[in-house]
């Protein structure tokens, strides 16, 4: 499958044809989740859900996620990668269409989360180990880059488009567009190979790689990255709505962010594979924090869309570097699937006491007061990036080899 001008040929990132349909099957679900899913918390504040309650709800989908994940590990273990990918297509769109029905429907407040959790348990564990399988291990990091400059580019208009239908239509016709979406967005990867879970994915296999002590710098950094996104995805944008006023012109600022992110990612894959990858995350992580630290003296609508576009660009160069350091770790381990496995409850078992402690705040802060806290709390944590550079891969490799054949 081609979904490229032939005048990219040329560039090696562009000649893996299944990862080429994987980065068009992840813009096409980052499409629909940006032309809504962006905009859930603001919905969730427009209802008149005060801060503590919108925290509780997300709160709630990685509470769900990791009660549920033992319960679907045979499911898991039974479905290759790709049907891991279209087995969540169903429950993320019941996800959005049921917001629909939100309103007339408070007890959906506590049900939804629950079908947001099984489709990130089954999308990424699949589409993880679909691209640690898929990509080339000398050029990961341009397959990356090129992997978030697709994405970026797909869900450019995403914001803004959903944006206007929201402001023109409302919130039923976005929820509704992107359920229609989501259904299309795996029919490429099926016309390539499948690759089967792991026999040995459980639960005590993902909580050996969680403990493992050659392991834990970059657990470290993945507890961060966990905390981090969610002052992104939550507060932020109920803030940027605040400071901006209206839906159609904050659409138009993530927008704009997602455009200096395309940007960015171009260049920063090829850098990786250079042998600067912990240069990259090294500065970008310190940009990040500084970053984040900068909000608080975002108080007008060009000072938030400045931000929101250094905040992106930022984040993105360091997630093509993290990311990089992710698959080459999945790649060197015995087994990637339950790795993969315990980075996902990582991110959730971290979210939970984390969302715990905004609640907290949100009660007992009063409103500004409580984001630029936030603010600060993401740009502590996102130091944590860092510790991904004091994981090596060739020690680990060569740690979990030595294990193998003292063994036999």
């Amino acid at each position: 499958m081609k979904i490229f001008h032939p005048g990219f040929e040329h560039f090696e990132f562009f000649r893996n044809k299944e990862v080429d349909a994987l980065h068009f099957t992840l813009g096409l679900v980052e499409f629909a989740a940006s032309l809504a899913g962006v905009f859930v918390p603001i919905y969730l504040w427009g209802l008149g859900e005060p801060l503590w309650r919108i925290l509780f709800f997300y709160s709630l989908i990685s509470l769900y996620f990791v009660l549920a994940t033992p319960f679907f590990m045979p499911v898991i273990r039974r479905l290759d990668d790709k049907l891991l990918m279209l087995a969540s297509i169903p429950f993320v769109s019941i996800y959005f269409f049921g917001f629909n029905f939100l309103p007339q429907n408070p007890l959906l407040f506590y049900v939804l989360p629950f079908f947001n959790a099984i489709s990130a348990l089954f999308f990424n564990i699949g589409y993880h180990i679909d691209f640690s399988g898929a990509a080339d291990g000398d050029s990961l990091g341009r397959e990356i880059g090129a992997r978030y400059l697709v994405t970026s580019l797909m869900r450019l208009s995403a914001p803004f488009l959903g944006g206007f239908i929201i402001a023109t239509s409302g919130f039923f016709q976005a929820f509704s567009l992107s359920t229609g979406l989501l259904l299309l967005s795996l029919l490429p990867l099926f016309f390539f190979k499948r690759r089967p879970v792991s026999p040995d994915v459980s639960m005590k296999s993902a909580w050996f790689y969680l403990k493992h002590k050659e392991l834990a710098p970059f657990t470290i950094s993945g507890a961060g990255h966990a905390m981090e996104t969610m002052v992104g995805a939550i507060v932020w944008p109920i803030f940027m709505f605040i400071v901006v006023g209206s839906i159609k012109e904050l659409g138009g600022i993530i927008s704009a962010g997602l455009l200096g992110g395309a940007v960015i990612t171009f260049i920063i894959g090829f850098a990786a594979d250079a042998g600067r990858r912990r240069r990259i995350i090294t500065w970008s992580g310190l940009i990040i924090v500084a970053v984040w630290f900068l909000k608080i003296f975002s108080r007008t609508p060009l000072t938030v869309a400045l931000n929101q576009i250094a905040n992106h660009t930022a984040g993105s160069s360091l997630m093509v570097g993290w990311s990089s350091q992710y698959y080459r770790l999945a790649q060197a381990l015995p087994s990637a699937g339950p790795f993969i496995l315990s980075r996902e409850l990582l991110y959730h078992l971290t979210r939970v006491p984390f969302l715990a402690l905004l609640m907290f705040l949100s009660v007992y802060l009063s409103l500004q007061t409580f984001f630029f806290t936030s603010f600060i709390l993401a740009g502590l944590v996102s130091i944590f990036y860092l510790a991904a550079n004091l994981t090596h891969t060739t020690a680990v490799k060569e740690t979990f080899e030595n294990a193998r054949t003292s063994r036999g």
